[in-house]
């Protein structure tokens, strides 16, 4: 009989879900998918024939990813589209009743930072980051002809859905920002949540990149291409990867700087949403961009603040516009 996994790491991309992967890989009682990303419960966020994404549809096939996992008390697949896809919580429940799911989240002005970074290796030719942004938010409801999708980083909705599906007991947010200041501790968290006894004080190196640029246009290819990174899934092990990576791949240097005026931008675009989700998790973000004033900027009952910034908002998407129009 197929067995479904009862494990899932739903979020968010950029927030180290691959590195927690990784690590969990290596825990005995844990089985954990080789191709990260088979994105099989995300029928709305990732369209059937995405050339980037190549989600796997077919049931049969999603089950054989986890058809090596023997005994394994924890059988786990990592697919961070899941968390802002409405539909992906109840189809989740639906398969696999019992099942647990963790999200990890991030400053999210630093996720789309980090992604716009990432995404400059594989699209050259691609904006400003401030450009991107302005395009990602009037191309909102047609994330194909967008590179930054900003909304993903309005978690508070995202959360609530997977928590009123699956309950405090089968729903655990980890954060970024701790995860990797700490990786034995959030591990310990996270084998408490699976149910999992295993010794973590060992889990001292980190498997988070330095920042680098793609040596040519090969080596873009290679990265873009979803068939490829999910062969290289299964044949060759993460640590292999990210060796032949570091090496051969990718040309370290110094992380670019993020411009101010894009910082403040996505601080007032999220301060709201911040605020709310502080509240529903009980407990203060340890996010950056949003201590001390930056979290006041926009009270959740002023209504003129939140008008203010859904005109600099609607001012973005038409100043987007007009630059295509000149082009």
């Amino acid at each position: 009989m197929a067995t479904w996994p009862n494990f899932f790491i739903a979020g968010a991309s950029k927030c180290g879900t691959s590195s927690l992967h990784a690590y969990l890989q290596t825990i005995p009682g844990i089985y954990m998918s080789r191709i990260k990303e088979p994105n099989f419960f995300s029928r709305i966020a990732i369209a059937d024939d995405n050339p980037m994404v190549k989600p796997v549809r077919d049931e049969k096939q999603y089950l054989r990813l986890c058809e090596e996992a023997g005994d394994a008390k924890v059988i786990g697949e990592a697919s961070p589209s899941y968390l802002e896809d409405p539909e992906a919580p109840f189809l989740i429940e639906r398969a696999a009743p019992g099942a647990k799911v963790l999200v990890s989240l991030r400053d999210p002005v630093e996720r789309l930072y980090s992604h716009y970074l990432m995404m400059l290796n594989s699209r050259p030719g691609m904006g400003s980051f401030q450009e991107e942004i302005e395009r990602g938010l009037a191309l909102q409801h047609n994330r194909s002809l967008a590179v930054l999708a900003p909304d993903l980083g309005l978690y508070f909705e995202q959360v609530q859905r997977f928590r009123s599906v699956f309950g405090a007991d089968r729903f655990k947010v980890i954060l970024f920002e701790e995860f990797t200041a700490d990786v034995p501790a959030t591990l310990r968290e996270v084998l408490d949540f699976l149910g999992v006894d295993h010794p973590v004080a060992d889990f001292k190196a980190t498997v988070y990149r330095e920042y680098g640029v793609a040596r040519g246009p090969i080596v873009r290819y290679l990265w873009g291409n979803r068939t490829i990174s999910q062969a290289a899934e299964v044949l060759i092990p993460t640590s292999l990867r990210r060796f032949i990576r570091e090496t051969f791949l990718v040309k370290k240097v110094p992380k670019p700087k993020m411009d101010p005026e894009a910082r403040e931008f996505l601080q007032r675009y999220y301060a709201d949403d911040v605020s709310r989700l502080q509240a529903l998790l009980g407990r203060p973000l340890p996010w950056r961009n949003f201590a001390g004033e930056a979290t006041s900027r926009l009270p959740p009952d002023d209504h003129y603040a939140r008008r203010a910034v859904s005109i600099s908002f609607a001012r973005a998407a038409t100043n987007w516009s007009s630059r295509m129009q000149r082009k």
